[in-house]
């Protein structure tokens, strides 16, 4: 049987909307396949039968493909592999919409265990499946197990280039959840973002109408129903649209009459209020007042940029108009609210209204007595808030000099140069200068070196990594054991502490961000992307009771685990996911053991390359590639010409980052193991200018590349033509021995610069890209020009001592 057509035929009876024509084609394939035998085509069959059954609520004709589709998969002897873990998922979706949500769980749960022998921990299936397991245990009422699961699925998808709408759902669905567990904020946050990305959207689907009435819900939770008013408002014609006035119309409407009799109520109290204490009227409107703080959603950090903006930039303009463009301002240092994670609770010292300002010293030289002073003027309350000075928190806000402030956390007043001394700071205080927002800085002083302080050298990283590695190990793996093993309970409690400390940090790390000051480490990592189930493993292990009962009966072994004591199976479930995460991060190549002290070595093995050795490791490599493109005229003279290619790569290479580096170098070899020749892909990308008719039939072989990308590919390229039409009137001879510069000199026989460098920056991925990016952009703001750099590398391999003696070589 063809499947393919009969695939084909099914998509077009759903595009035609004949509904009525898909289950007698269903029933005429299957009785088609069943006569010839064809297992596989049933198999097919059957799962878009238990789906079609699932979605025209004909439950009971869709719970028995289910059975046939089980009773297939056992003739065809595949169980246990990914293909009946698939179908397991599907039945499992219908046993769910048909009510059977204990058989639907046992179903998800046959599912994990076999997905998890078989796929990375990354792979969309993976997030397909916690997706839908949650939607069960929505319906279950479990709605904490809803919300870890679609926390595992976000982590998965945001990594999808494209797959923005999935992300808005999964976190429109994650709001809801949270909602239902009192977790308010955390919620308002899931669904803000859900609706940015909604928004942008030109075809809305029911999705963006559940998130619009979740977040009308927590605008009542919060008692802002005139903001819930509005939002139920919107939802109702665009569930209208997408599913029409059903029972989640009838539903959204009754809430909205809800919403408005509650506004009516809040409006007639207060004015009954005002009425009765007329001396409260004052007060009243101070209150007003936070409460549109509160309903705008405004942070701390808001919070002082609308200060700045409305109060600080005035009085600079007017006081300062010679010096307006020379003062970085901004809010970013000490403080919870520079992290955003200021709460009712954090309102007690230096909160309020207030900004900060760079200067150099020539600035401060001459204004900055001044400048401190016109700042001190300013009012202590903005929007009913007033800022209470602390001497704790003295320096926070107003006048500083650049260097001081960066020396003032880092002890440095520019990033460092050697990776010695980023080891030794700290990553909190890392983070401190990296946080917050600069809202205006024309010099780019301040912002440059912020910039270079949040590039932090990948051995730096993984020395740090390493660290706190193995400290989680000797702290949770080791010792905590130990010590409930001699009834030492006083430093097992330590070691709980001390482990979710540097797993914390750990998770930092992992997430290529810096870890805050103690007391917010877990703040902090409830946003983190990776391995966001981790907040509430450590969570768990904070409030489970104390386990010295489990010991009573046990002999301590330090190879063994005491598996009754549920905080050492908590310590061995982080363990587990952060060497896994380490394995998808390619910092290890292999998982051989569960005890994380044994992967320290490794990762700092991986941190003390060698530079010179990785660079003709990458050119090794990619000439492996090169000698392997099959030309349409034959092999290409250059392609036996291996100390000319070790050369030019080299010279590009040297002007490159560690970071880069590395990058590109696991770039190389995951392509290598998938056999995926990227040489191939450059020179095949470059024909979209020199031979486009050709390029036609070869794009749809190359991964599909967004504008977003092209668009960045194409800004690169317009600096470096620059630099290279810049190098060409310095050295003209040197650049007469290099391709023409821009495309449109393009021909089959004759590629430019310009084309050349587009189609090697479209094989890279979104990750290198952004490097790559970053590093163009470091070099235009320092006036550095890369076509030169490069260049002058190639002159000094070739034995030039500069680019004017290999100038005047050339007649």
């Amino acid at each position: 049987m063809d499947i393919n057509r009969f695939l084909e035929e099914l998509d077009r009876l759903f595009e035609e909307k004949n509904i009525n024509d898909v289950e007698p084609f269903l029933r005429i394939s299957m009785d088609k396949a069943t006569e010839e035998e064809d297992k596989s085509a049933q198999f097919t069959i059957l799962n878009e039968m238990m789906g079609f059954y699932r979605d025209t609520s004909e439950y009971d004709k869709s719970i028995k493909a289910c059975q046939q589709c089980i009773g297939l998969m056992k003739e065809m002897n595949i169980e246990g592999t990914v293909d009946y873990a698939t179908a397991l998922q599907n039945i499992a979706n219908a046993h769910r919409a048909a009510g059977l949500l204990e058989e639907s769980l046992n179903y998800y749960m046959e599912t994990f265990a076999i997905y998890e022998e078989n796929i990375e921990p990354g792979d969309y299936r993976f997030a397909s499946l916690n997706n839908n397991i949650a939607l069960l245990y929505q319906e279950m009422g479990n709605y904490e197990k809803a919300a870890q699961h679609l926390k595992k699925a976000l982590a998965i998808i945001e990594k999808i280039p494209g797959a923005e709408i999935e992300v808005a759902t999964t976190l429109s669905n994650l709001g809801a959840s949270l909602l239902e567990i009192e977790e308010i904020q955390e919620a308002e946050e899931c669904l803000n973002k859900a609706l940015e990305i909604f928004k942008k959207d030109t075809v809305k689907n029911f999705h963006y109408s559940a998130a619009l009435s979740a977040m009308a819900a927590v605008k009542c939770k919060k008692e802002d129903y005139a903001g819930a008013i509005k939002l139920y408002e919107e939802a109702l014609p665009e569930i209208e649209i997408n599913m029409g006035q059903g029972s989640a119309y009838e539903i959204t409407k009754d809430n909205l009459e809800k919403a408005k009799e509650a506004y009516e109520k809040q409006q007639a109290e207060k004015t009954e209020k005002l009425q009765e204490n007329p001396e409260e009227i004052k007060q009243e409107e101070i209150n007003d007042k936070k409460e549109k703080i509160e309903r705008e959603n405004l942070s701390g950090l808001q919070l002082a940029k609308k200060f700045y903006e409305e109060v600080g930039a005035k009085m600079i303009h007017e006081k300062f108009p010679e010096y307006e463009d020379k003062i970085a301002v901004g809010f970013v240092g000490e403080g919870s609210e520079r992290f955003g994670f200021d709460d009712q609770y954090s309102i007690d010292h230096d909160f309020g209204p207030g900004f900060c300002m760079w200067v150099t010293k020539t600035v401060y030289s001459e204004i900055g007595e001044q400048l401190q002073e016109e700042y001190d003027k300013l009012p202590t309350t903005y929007m009913g808030i007033t800022r209470i000075n602390t001497l704790m928190a003295q320096g926070r806000v107003g006048v500083q000099l650049i260097g001081d402030f960066y020396e003032k956390y880092t002890g440095f007043r520019q990033s460092p140069e050697k990776v010695e001394d980023w080891i030794d700071i700290d990553d909190y205080k890392l983070a401190t200068v990296t946080n917050g927002e600069v809202f205006r800085d024309d010099l780019g002083i301040f912002t440059d070196i912020r910039n270079h302080f949040m590039m932090q050298p990948e051995k730096a990283r993984l020395v740090k990594l390493a660290r706190e590695i193995s400290a989680m190990a000797q702290t949770g793996q080791v010792n905590y054991g130990r010590s409930m093993g001699r009834k030492d309970y006083v430093t097992a409690t330590l070691c709980i502490g001390q482990f979710m400390e540097h797993t914390m940090k750990c998770l930092y790390i992992l997430n290529k961000k810096y870890a805050p000051y103690y007391k917010w480490l877990f703040k902090g990592i409830e946003k983190l992307p990776i391995l966001p189930e981790l907040a509430i493993m450590i969570n768990d292990l904070a409030r489970l009771p104390d386990q010295r009962e489990m010991w009573n009966e046990y002999q301590y072994n330090n190879t063994s685990v005491n598996e009754n004591d549920q905080k050492a199976v908590v310590i061995e479930q982080i363990a587990r996911l952060i060497i896994n995460e380490l394995k998808s991060q390619k910092i290890i190549v292999s998982v051989n053991s569960n005890f994380l002290n044994d992967y320290v070595s490794l990762i700092m093995e991986k941190a003390n390359y060698n530079r010179g050795e990785l660079i003709d490791e990458i050119i090794h490599l990619e000439f492996e590639a090169f000698d392997k493109v099959q030309n349409v005229g034959g092999r290409a003279e250059c392609q036996n010409n291996w100390p000319y290619f070790y050369l030019m790569r080299k010279s590009q290479y040297l002007t490159w980052t560690d970071d880069m580096l590395l990058c590109i170098r696991d770039l190389w070899l995951e392509n290598k193991q998938k056999g995926w020749n990227m040489i191939t892909e450059k020179y095949g990308r470059m024909m979209e200018s020199t031979s486009p008719e050709e390029y036609k039939e070869l794009a749809k072989y190359f991964p599909e590349k967004s504008d977003k990308t092209r668009a960045i590919v194409a800004q690169i390229a317009e600096i470096q033509v620059q630099w290279m039409e810049d190098f060409a009137k310095e050295y003209p001879k040197l650049a007469s021995q290099a391709r023409n510069i821009t495309s449109e000199t393009d021909s089959v026989y004759d590629t430019s610069y310009e084309t050349y460098l587009k189609g090697e920056l479209l094989t890279y991925s979104d990750t290198l890209l952004k490097m790559y990016a970053e590093f163009i952009i470091d070099l235009y703001n320092r006036n550095e020009n890369l076509a030169k750099l490069t260049i002058e590398n190639t002159a000094k391999l070739q034995g030039y001592d500069s680019l004017k003696k290999a100038e005047e070589s050339l007649n």
